[in-house]
């Protein structure tokens, strides 16, 4: 028996007496409303696959990285499935009529529902469960998009600044342009016939519900905000019929969401967004495949949490770890706060690893070097705990250009905006062009790669300003 399957048995063992915990927040809501009043609900099982560990299993073990989805989805299916059967088979057949809108995960080990006041009474009896708390978290763009009044029109034969800026044009010399590899655009969706990127939407070669996960839309556009465009365009943007370069890797495939938005109002439910990394470990529905997961998910959006230690631990933690584990590199925009914030949003805070989160600040890159810090963004520390380790205390882990960066906008247009969700894309265009150089390679090591080679700037070595320093793919590609 492989060590994590003993772990994974242990597990079970050691926390079948367990009961729920009722949060204060929920117990007030109780406390306001009727006994029929409906709450919406998390549900938090007290066993769960330690994806950190089984990350470090993979690397002692050498398990190649094909099979490692695999191996990460089938643990988290068995332990989902496990603790969540019986109290499914109870609500179900003893509780029909005190829930609705039942939605169980397996990427992390939890139920979301509405449930009345008598069923979530009877919940707290049943064994195996950590947490019930009041479920009204959500997502949303860092802040408002930063405009410039530069000009935003085709640029013949043109590269864009930042792109010289991270020595992007020395992969392309080599012949590195991210072909056949792919990104999930994790952002406000994507107008999918902008020629910048139209041909290398996977859709083309393969069924649309497994390249395009639609909150707004079933089908893909950029109705919520033209910001998903941008950020795709850092990413993947070419046009041929001028050679235009917009684009860090601009031979990469995409898919991509719709489920971010400025308009708190109109903010998709934590189910949503827990189902839309469900949906990137396996698109296609057939665990036995590897080739439809993304080699990175960009990441330009924040939590919409209060600012203190949330989600420095429990299900948030669980489900980077387990998107690490399964080998993609998950790349987050590091915040439009600074200079003078004084805290860190979520998930950016997170500090499993140096490189997980993986945040990035902004810079300009339309200037000669050393580039100055943009004033908008967000410096650290974090305020997770770090066990001593300074270096678990730096925010963000690198920089990137983010000011007056100009990319694809609506269906055939560009623009020139600023922010951190301007900059991260620069980072996942980067780790393609990588991936397409060392397909082997899982995206935790090529983010330690563009990690450690970043180009110092201010203070010197790490510092809560530039993170590392600038990256530079060509530097990570020697390293």
């Amino acid at each position: 028996m492989r060590l994590s399957s003993i772990l994974f048995a242990a597990t079970f063992l050691l926390s079948a007496h367990v009961y729920a915990q009722i949060t204060p927040k929920l117990h007030q809501a109780l406390s306001q409303s009727s006994a029929q009043s409906f709450h919406r609900i998390r549900v938090e099982f007290v066993d769960n696959v330690d994806c950190y560990a089984l990350n470090h299993e993979f690397k002692q073990q050498r398990l190649a990285l094909e099979e490692r989805p695999k191996a990460v989805i089938s643990q988290l299916q068995q332990q989902a499935a496990y603790s969540q059967q019986s109290i499914l088979h109870t609500l179900q057949t003893e509780f029909p009529d005190g829930i609705k809108n039942l939605r169980a995960f397996w990427v992390v080990n939890m139920l979301i529902l509405e449930a009345n006041a008598t069923t979530i009474e009877a919940l707290e009896n049943m064994s195996g469960i950590a947490l019930i708390d009041l479920e009204d978290a959500a997502i949303m763009l860092h802040d408002p998009i930063i405009r410039s009044e530069t000009q935003t029109q085709r640029s013949v034969g043109g590269i864009e600044p930042g792109l010289a800026a991270i020595n992007a044009p020395a992969m392309w010399a080599l012949g590195y342009t991210g072909r056949g590899r792919m990104v999930y655009d994790y952002d406000t969706g994507v107008w999918p016939t902008h020629p910048a990127f139209a041909d290398r939407f996977l859709a083309h070669r393969f069924p649309l519900k497994q390249c395009w996960y639609g909150y707004f839309s079933n089908t893909p556009n950029g109705n919520v905000s033209d910001h998903g465009t941008h950020t795709l365009g850092t990413m993947a943007g070419l046009i041929e019929e001028t050679q235009d370069t917009i684009g860090v890797a601009f031979g990469s495939y995409w898919i991509a969401n719709d489920f971010v938005t400025s308009t708190v109002e109109a903010l998709p439910p934590l189910a949503e967004m827990i189902g839309a990394f469900e949906w990137a470990l396996n698109p296609d529905g057939d665990i036995n495949t590897s080739n439809d997961i993304p080699d990175v998910i960009n990441n330009s959006w924040r939590w919409r949490d209060d600012p203190d230690t949330v989600q420095c631990g429990g299900f948030v933690v669980n489900l980077m770890n387990a998107i690490e584990a399964a080998g993609i590199a998950n790349v987050f925009s590091g915040g439009n706060s600074g200079p003078n914030n004084t805290t860190v949003n979520a998930p950016q805070r997170i500090n499993t690893s140096e490189v997980n989160t993986f945040s990035v600040g902004s810079i300009n890159g339309n200037v000669s070097f050393p580039y100055p810090i943009s004033n908008f963004s967000t410096i650290g520390p974090t305020q997770c705990p770090s066990g001593g380790i300074s270096a678990l205390e730096i925010h963000p882990e690198v920089v990137a250009p983010g000011q007056n960066v100009r990319s694809a906008w609506g269906q055939n247009e560009f623009n020139t905006i600023s922010g951190t969700s301007m900059a991260a894309p620069h980072v996942s265009g980067a780790v393609l062009l990588l991936k397409e150089a060392f397909p082997y390679l899982s995206g935790e090591e090529l983010l330690w790669a563009l990690y450690l080679t970043a180009v110092d700037l201010g203070d010197v070595g790490e510092d809560n300003v530039y993170g590392r320093g600038v990256i530079d793919v060509y530097a990570a590609f020697q390293y």
